[in-house]
């Protein structure tokens, strides 16, 4: 079975475990007018429909359960051959290196550094990448022994068989503003008041905050105006500098032109999710590693008076139960 042949039983599976198209895009990293054309072209080599069409999404059809619970069984195989292969030629202990990855920001270095320190002045390496799901394969695939995700609670990014996750912190989103804005002089704001801003967030396809913001916007009974679709900060800035305004993540930095305000009753969260491979050879940074992470949080309290409040108060809550990976 070749790579190509591989990728069409994972989008297959895909599509299954989100129940829709558009999930399923979001989870793979594609558009969904993308997906939607790769699954016709699948439906046509196979000779018949996969999945039927739903008022709210898309369910399996006889023959696409048949192909769904093959295909689960041989992504199970190879992925337990790759991980055995892995295992037997790489030996990340005996480098003295630990590989973390995650997002954009200050927090994958602080965390690599603080888990090297914990293990004896054990080399860090980091990866930083903006799609979650890139991530997951990544330590699927041992190129990374710990990594961050920055998640929206009701929109997580499913978990592979065999990877373990574990909360460390749900905190708030604030919104940043230029600070001649104005409403930059106000506190808390709620977030119907800024309904009709020009926004900037990040694209669908590297994550789901866009999915969730539309989600909070919608129950405070508007559309947003998402005009500008991008991850790059720099960019993010100066388009806010401008006029336009923008999610601000937990420990996002005050100045420069920029405030950072909160919005009242949080209608927005993030969930910080440590996650690692249940066969990672490092079980001394295992048991590290969520101090270290939470170590390099509390290295960033001088990033905005929000956060640096938020967590005096929360620092010390216990850490959330462990996620299980999902059944195969």
């Amino acid at each position: 079975m070749n790579e190509l042949e591989l990728r069409h039983l994972r989008v297959i599976c895909a599509v299954a475990d989100a129940g829709s198209l558009s999930k399923a895009a979001v989870q793979l990293g594609v558009s969904q007018p993308a997906l939607t054309a790769q699954l016709q072209r699948l439906e046509r080599r196979v000779g018949g429909l996969l999945f039927a069409r739903t008022g709210t999404g898309v369910v399996p059809t006889d023959l696409g359960s048949y192909v769904l619970t093959t295909a689960r069984l041989l992504l199970g195989e190879v992925d337990d051959l790759m991980a055995g292969i892995k295992q037997r030629t790489q030996s990340t202990t005996a480098t003295g290196v630990v590989r973390v990855g995650g997002p954009p920001g200050l927090i994958v270095p602080l965390f690599a550094t603080a888990i090297a320190d914990r293990l004896g002045g054990a080399e860090a390496a980091i990866e930083i990448e903006t799609q979650p799901t890139e991530v997951l394969r990544k330590l699927v695939d041992r190129k990374l022994d710990f990594a961050v995700l920055e998640e929206n609670p009701g929109f997580r990014t499913p978990l592979p068989a065999h990877v373990h996750a574990r909360v460390m912190l749900r905190a708030p989103l604030f919104v940043a503003l230029a600070e001649n804005h104005p409403l930059a002089h106000r506190g808390d704001i709620d977030l119907a008041e800024l309904a009709d801003e020009n926004w900037v967030m990040p694209p669908v396809a590297e994550g789901t905050e866009q999915l969730a913001f539309v989600r909070a916007c919608a129950a405070r009974g508007f559309t947003p105006r998402i005009r500008h679709q991008m991850s790059d900060s720099t960019t993010t800035r100066a388009l806010v500098q401008a006029g336009a305004v923008t999610l601000a993540k937990p420990v996002a930095r005050e100045g420069n032109g920029l405030v950072i305000r909160g919005l009242v009753g949080n209608p927005m969260l993030q969930e910080i999710v440590l996650v690692w491979h249940e066969d990672s050879n490092l079980a001394d940074a295992a048991r590290e590693a969520p101090k270290s992470l939470l170590e390099a949080y509390d290295q960033l309290t001088d990033t905005n008076p929000l956060f640096a409040a938020w967590w005096a108060e929360h620092k010390h809550s216990p850490i959330q139960p462990e996620v299980s990976p999902p059944a195969r």
